[in-house]
Formats: structure tokens, C-alpha cells, sequence
């Protein structure tokens, strides 16, 4: 059984955040004591269906009900598709917390982003297609392939290069043996039909959609893969500013986001149905829930730590994350344990309560 109090102080030691946190409430009584309302400015993204557990914990009120019981509240701050990036959010201060692909986020950490992981949230999403008469069948057959994918360093990437370095195939700088062009999400289905690739790697709904529409064949899929089954594609994080002048924030934003997942694994209808109404995420409610109910969204803070130090080593291998990184140090300060934060929670739809989970995940 893993604890599920952590040593908070050690770890912003490691961080360089802050002298501590006497220090810090000793700064606010020097400045008359009298503080504003503390906010936690909390990312999400409309027409984002795996998301869910953010727009669930949004419009559900768990994150408002766990920033109340310290006095602090939450604020949401969009992420648009086209316009600022959420690292770009995250470096200039408009984000303090929130939920999204961690994979994608490696190099960026590697590089200076000021975040750090602290629950995985749900398992699956990303899927990678051929076309129907195609002659591949796994991601052994993939030497010497083009693959498309939403960006060259997407998760979708990092996920299929440790893949295929299972299978033997290179994916570093002097040995090299695929190549991946980056396309808009929405262009992925139609580079694929066209011939322009062999292979896409793409995140639902639009993966299934692209399936459906063209009646293209599955050959990998990070929900049921053996190598993914057990792995988190998205966390939730916490910026190193929110760490050091308000852990217990980042502490309660991480409590909620995993009730809002115990939520959608339970109820995967109902948090469909939350977000069209919403106006969150478009579409059919069959089709949008048959797919969260698809995803795994029971979420766990151990199991995402092993995640994020599985894919970390792996990529440093890979040349990815340099090799004059301390990779022990970058797992240690890119994914923490919170004082009062479960390793997750499971969701009862017959008494509507949440129960705490304190036993690692394996």
C-alpha cells in the first residue's frame, strides 16, 4: 500500500519553489495578513470528448466544492484550438492546473516547463489505422512507413516509437527507420485515404470517427495493447507556481479532477450528456458515450507515476529526452504526490458517493 501523504516540503526543495512554506505564510503576515481570495485558473478545451472529467468536475461542481473547503475558488480558462498552445498558457501564467496528454508535454518539461504531474486521469485514446488493403498488420511492419500524426511531438508519436523500439525498429537520430509528417487533426482520415501516408496515429473521437467514415483497419491501440493497457495517456498537472504559493489548491484541483474521472467511469452516459449540453463537445450522445465508456477513467496517482518514469526512460533511450538529462531527477520533480491526495477514488452511482482509493495500482 503506497501512502498517499507525501513528504510535500522535499519536494519543493527539488524544485527550487520555495524557502518553504512558513516562509511563505510569513510573507503574507508581513504583508497585513489581509489576502484576496486565492484562485486556481483551471484549463479546458470544447470539443475535447476525453476531457470529460474536466468538464465534468467544471459544470459538476467538484472543483468549486473542493476550492471552498480552504476558501480559495476556481477559474477556467479555455484553450483554443488555433490560438495560444496550452504550454504557451502554462510558461506565460495564464494556467495554473489542469489535464491533458502528458507525452506531449515531455520535452517542453525537459526544456524548462513549469509543471509537474500528479494523477493519472484515463488509460486509451490514441489509435493508429491503415487503410483496408493495406499490407500492415502491427506496428512490426512499420520499418521504412510514413505515418501521420497531429504533431511531431504529440503523444501519438512518443507512444508508437516506444513501440516500435520494442519491436526493433529505429526510431533515433543516427538509426532512424520511419517518418512521421505532421497533419491537422481533421486532415489525418484524408492523408491516410489519399495514399499520402501508410499509417495515422490519431486521438478520439476523431480516431473512431476516421475508422467509421472510411473503413479504415485498427493495428494499434493504446486502450488495449499490452504495452499501453496499463499506462496513462492523460494526467493531470499543476504548475511550479501553484506548487509553491499554493499547494493546498493544487492539492484540491487534483482531488477533484480524480472524483470527476471515478464520475465518468461510472456514469460515462451522463458526463456525455453533460457536455453537449454544455456545449463542450458536439456530436451524438450514443456515439460519444459508447466511446467514453470504451476508455478506462479510473484514476490513480501511483499508476500514472509508473507511467510517466516508464515512458521518460524509454525515450531517453531513444534519444528524444537528451542524454545529459538527470532522468532520476526529471521523474522525481516532473511527478509528485500531494499531501492529502488519494491515489484515486471509485464513483457509487447508487449512493452517489465517492470512495478513496490508498493502494497502489499495478
Amino acid at each position: 500500500m503506497k501512502k498517499s501523504v507525501f513528504a510535500f516540503g522535499a519536494v519543493l526543495a527539488v524544485l527550487a519553489l520555495c524557502s518553504g512554506l512558513t516562509g511563505c505564510s510569513k510573507k503574507a503576515e508581513a504583508n497585513g495578513g489581509a489576502q484576496a481570495q486565492k484562485v486556481v485558473r483551471i484549463n479546458y478545451q470544447t470539443g475535447n470528448l476525453c476531457g470529460a472529467p474536466v468538464h465534468v468536475a467544471w459544470k459538476l461542481g467538484l472543483f468549486d466544492e473542493e476550492l471552498a473547503k480552504i476558501g480559495q475558488k476556481a477559474e477556467y480558462v479555455v484553450v483554443v484550438e488555433g490560438g495560444a498552445t496550452l504550454a504557451e498558457m502554462i510558461a506565460s501564467g495564464k494556467v495554473d492546473a489542469g489535464y491533458g496528454l502528458y507525452a506531449t508535454q515531455l520535452q517542453a518539461m525537459e526544456n524548462g516547463l513549469p509543471i509537474s504531474f500528479t494523477s493519472g486521469i484515463h488509460i486509451g485514446c490514441t489509435k493508429y489505422y491503415v487503410r483496408a488493403d493495406s499490407d500492415i498488420y502491427s506496428a512490426a511492419d512499420l520499418r521504412g512507413k510514413k505515418i501521420g500524426v497531429p504533431g511531431l511531438a504529440d503523444s501519438s508519436v512518443m507512444n508508437l516509437k516506444r513501440k516500435l523500439m520494442d519491436e526493433g525498429i529505429g526510431v533515433t537520430a543516427d538509426n532512424n527507420e520511419v517518418e512521421f509528417i505532421a497533419y491537422a487533426s481533421a486532415d489525418l482520415a484524408i492523408a491516410l485515404n489519399n495514399g499520402a501516408v501508410d499509417v495515422i496515429g490519431a486521438h478520439d473521437p476523431i480516431a473512431t470517427k476516421g475508422e467509421l467514415a472510411y473503413g479504415f483497419r485498427k493495428i494499434l491501440d493504446t486502450g488495449t495493447d499490452d504495452k499501453f493497457v496499463h499506462e496513462y495517456c492523460c494526467q493531470q498537472f499543476v504548475t511550479h507556481k501553484l506548487l509553491r504559493e499554493n499547494p493546498e489548491g493544487a492539492a484540491a484541483v487534483t482531488r477533484a479532477l480524480q472524483k470527476a474521472a471515478a464520475f465518468v467511469e461510472a456514469e460515462p452516459r451522463a458526463a456525455a450528456q453533460l457536455q453537449i449540453e454544455n456545449d463542450l463537445v458536439a456530436g451524438d450522445l450514443d456515439f460519444n458515450a459508447a466511446l467514453l465508456d470504451e476508455l478506462n477513467y479510473q484514476p490513480s496517482r501511483s499508476l500514472g507515476k509508473k507511467t510517466f518514469d516508464a515512458a521518460a526512460r524509454q525515450l531517453q533511450t531513444a534519444g528524444i529526452l537528451k542524454a545529459t538529462t538527470d532522468i532520476e531527477k526529471f521523474i522525481e520533480t516532473g511527478y509528485i504526490e500531494l499531501f492529502g491526495v488519494p491515489d484515486g477514488y471509485i464513483y457509487d452511482s447508487a449512493t452517489k458517493t465517492y470512495k478513496e482509493i490508498n493502494g497502489s495500482r499495478s
